[in-house]
């Protein structure tokens, strides 16, 4: 009986991991109801010290009138997109700036580093890409879908005064 059990509990388990890769790999969509022309991004350097980002910049056409685009996840990072549709162009622009801050207290004495703030953790994305992939929501009537990007072409760095 403690041989079938172990087999039963095998099966089970088996039948449940295939399940769940089965979904994860459903979750990105192979074709879009648009198609992608031109994929870039480019890292900046502001001109206040301790200020950096990233911003990228996808180009299409759409074939249908049904699309809102949300979000674009690239290099780690959850960028809010901006759409911007003429006629059946349209152009997503997504930008991330970080700030910096130098003023944490490090001292021997650890009643002097009172008053240090707790480092905020980055939030992790749900897809593992490589630099050059970007994972792009989009809604069409109501429903969510997920379309990967690759590909995506890096540009100088821009520094701005």
């Amino acid at each position: 009986m403690n041989y079938f059990t172990k087999i039963s509990v095998g099966l089970i388990f088996l039948i449940v991991f295939f399940s769940l890769i089965q979904c994860k790999t459903q979750m990105v969509e192979q074709k879009a109801p648009f198609e992608i022309t031109e994929k870039t991004y480019f890292n900046f350097v502001g001109g206040k010290k301790g200020s950096n980002g990233t911003t990228i910049k996808v180009v299409g056409n759409a074939n249908t009138l049904n699309l809102h685009f949300t979000t674009i996840f690239f290099q780690d990072h959850e960028y809010k997109i901006v759409p911007e549709f003429k006629g059946e162009k349209f152009i997503l622009i997504g930008s991330k700036t970080e700030i910096i801050k130098d003023d944490i207290i490090m001292h021997h004495d650890p009643a002097k580093e009172f008053g240090n703030q707790v480092p905020k953790l980055k939030k992790k994305i749900p897809f593992e890409l490589e630099d050059t992939e970007a994972v792009l929501v989009y809604r069409v009537n109501g429903e969510d879908f997920y379309y990967k990007i690759t590909g995506v072409k890096q540009l100088k760095t821009v520094y701005y005064p």
